[in-house]
């Protein structure tokens, strides 16, 4: 069985905090929130937009999935090599480059040739 990690927020609380933002060729279709990251997204594009980019010779298709900051935070921190700003693990990394750096130092300073 798969132990499941501890929950940082609840939707019932908080909302839809994930977006879905699609954009062709540069410009602004529309923005949905959504509970899910992982989603289908389909674009369904109209006769302007081909005709368009065809005389262009490309068509540029943007679908971007973002969230605000602390949820965002909180998926990338899914992966244990993820330092994020502000979090234990952070912390726990700098100590450890600052507690490799302070024997490195020592180290260089009992070879010391003055």
């Amino acid at each position: 069985m798969r132990q499941s990690i501890q929950p940082t927020y609840d939707h019932r609380e908080t909302g839809d905090r994930f977006t879905v933002e699609t954009r062709i060729a540069g410009r602004h279709l529309n923005v949905v929130t959504t509970r899910d990251p992982f989603v289908n997204h389909r674009v369904t594009l109209g006769w302007r937009d081909l005709l368009r980019g065809l005389l262009r010779r490309r068509l540029v298709v943007e679908v971007l999935v973002g969230g605000d900051p602390e949820i965002v935070d909180d998926v990338m921190e899914l992966d244990a090599d993820c330092l994020t700003f502000g979090s234990t693990r952070r912390e726990e990394w700098n100590a450890h480059i600052q507690e490799s750096l302070a024997d490195f130092g020592a180290r260089l300073g009992e070879h010391d040739v003055s």
